[in-house]
């Protein structure tokens, strides 16, 4: 019992030490300058409350790059020592030197950090190797970004402006393109004062969107992409954080998901840094916004955001975000980068590149990938993010690996190595070509072939893989306006020969038929 009291003493009195330490001068310094703590009092709670949101992307680049700014910092407190120790010349080299580190960490630093994380993700990640590509369905027609200036220019009014439309699976198991209705970014005091307040969902698989009114729901969310300051989607989501994952998370593109039907929600993806020397985005689960109901408080809102928090493995628990594509973009080109290390920790190093891969990319940004595709796999099928892998150098372009990560989860990711199949493939940067020269007496001034995607079935027990495109027409100076007309012309190219099979407009709604005419084009080359 004594040796217990005088243990408790000790840290009694260690700590009543320090917290006394602690208040002396806190109100030592009140009673001296009572304005000057009174404003710091107030910048803190300020920064506590409102601001932090604003803070918190300065905050999540010193958690990113912590080895290299405690290293900095070392330096640094080394360096100002040695100054207080030397005259003005014998400084001038410790000054050369630290600037040169500064130099050194901002150009370099960051390349290398990225190359380390990479390597240790891909080391992490649950590969699952598979032979052959799943079947593919539920394939749309229009181009994401045809959708998107299709809604800009027929959907909306003046002072209107739509967040980016997302394939989404609805209540009754088709896939929508949706898209959340606001007020325009021109407009500021329409942002401050207005919510956001309708949903357009319209038929992926509509050769022709129609914006009529069965399209169109009415909703009410007081926090939107389109809104500012506490009614913004980033905000509200940041302020809504723990200490913890204020630290870590950060919010993705928000998804408008229909929980019942009638009843939309605003699904926000979140991007998680984990690790300490070396951090990662994964994949970090939701935060699911509900529309604005009587119970809702602005003070709270500005105070603490607004969201309720679903965790990765409790998104399997709730039907309509199950399959659903919430994997937020940075966090599948972060898994699909890292597997440029399939060939070891010095496949991607410059001049080197052995077996070293890369995401293609495009004269059109806005084919980039990923392609979000429905495909049936085994054990589940649901929404993917495809990636077409093609070799390092940018004039090859035959398709090295497909990497196909699902929509809800980056538990376990799956991925065909076409490097050590019979067949050699031609990746996606490749189509546009291929299409052109199909059909040499087209416009292709004015026109081109836009999301050359996946498209995968099984004929007579094999799987043939074919990229679908779609032809596009510019719709204004920019290579982001584009529309794929009324009636869209699309066509399947063979990844294996090449061959391009132009589907006829009338069976355009029968996708069965593209299959039938693809058979009597490639029968020959198959055979």
């Amino acid at each position: 019992m004594e040796e217990q009291e005088v243990k408790r003493s000790r840290s009694y009195w260690f700590f009543n030490n320090i917290g006394s330490g602690l208040r002396n001068r806190l109100t030592g310094f009140f009673k001296k300058h009572p304005v000057w703590a009174i404003l710091i009092l107030l910048i803190l709670l300020y920064t506590l409350f409102v601001s932090r949101a604003g803070l918190q992307p300065f905050v999540l680049i010193a958690r990113k790059y912590i080895l290299l700014v405690a290293i900095v910092l070392f330096v640094f407190w080394r360096y100002i020592r040695k100054l207080k120790k030397s005259t003005w010349k014998q400084s001038i080299v410790p000054t050369l030197l630290f600037v040169g580190l500064l130099a050194v960490s901002f150009f370099f630093g960051p390349p290398v950090y990225r190359y380390v994380s990479l390597y240790f993700h891909y080391n992490q990640v649950k590969k699952v190797r598979i032979v052959d590509l799943p079947e593919s369905d539920f394939e749309r027609i229009q181009p994401v970004h045809s959708i998107r200036t299709l809604i800009n220019q027929e959907a909306l009014s003046e002072t209107e402006d739509a967040t980016p439309p997302k394939f989404v699976r609805n209540v009754e198991g088709g896939y929508d393109f949706v898209s959340a209705v606001g007020p325009s970014r021109e407009y500021k005091i329409q942002q401050l004062s207005k919510d956001m307040y309708e949903i357009l969902h319209v038929p992926a698989l509509l050769p022709s969107p129609v914006f009529s009114g069965r399209q169109r729901d009415d909703v009410e969310f007081e926090v939107g992409e389109l809104l500012l300051f506490s009614k913004n989607t980033d905000i509200a989501v940041i302020k809504s954080f723990g200490l913890l994952k204020y630290l870590s998370y950060e919010p993705g593109e928000p998804v408008y998901i229909e929980k019942e039907k009638g009843n939309w929600v605003q699904v926000v993806p979140l991007i998680k840094w984990k690790g300490i020397l070396f951090p990662r985005p994964v994949f970090g689960g939701v935060v699911e916004i509900e529309q604005k109901s009587e119970e809702d408080s602005y003070i709270m809102r500005v105070l603490l955001g607004k969201g309720k928090y679903i965790q990765p493995n409790g998104i399997q628990n709730y039907d309509y975000l199950r399959g659903q594509n919430l994997m937020p973009v940075k966090v599948a080109d972060f898994i699909a980068e890292s597997f440029r290390f399939a060939n070891g920790f010095f496949a991607p190093f410059p001049g080197y590149h052995e077996g070293d891969i890369r995401i293609p990319s495009y004269k059109d940004a806005h084919k980039a990938q990923p392609f979000v595709v429905h495909f049936k796999m085994k054990d589940r099928e649901q929404l993917f993010n495809y990636y077409g892998l093609e070799p390092y150098q940018e004039s090859k372009k035959g398709l090295s690996l497909s990497l196909l990560i699902p929509g809800d989860s980056d538990a376990e990711v799956y991925y065909v190595d076409h490097r050590e199949g019979e067949d050699s493939y031609i990746g996606s940067s490749a189509i546009s070509a291929k299409i052109i020269e199909s059909k040499k007496n087209y416009d292709w001034d004015k026109n081109y072939p836009a999301e050359s995607r996946p498209y995968v079935r099984k004929i007579d027990g094999k799987i043939r893989f074919f990229w679908l495109s779609t032809i596009v027409t510019r719709a204004g100076e920019g290579e982001s306006d584009y529309i794929s007309g009324s009636i869209p012309e699309i066509c399947l190219t063979d990844a294996v020969y090449g061959k391009v099979v132009w589907i006829d407009q009338d069976s355009l709604t029968d996708s069965k038929s593209w299959m039938r005419e693809a058979e009597r084009e490639l029968k020959g080359y198959w055979e």
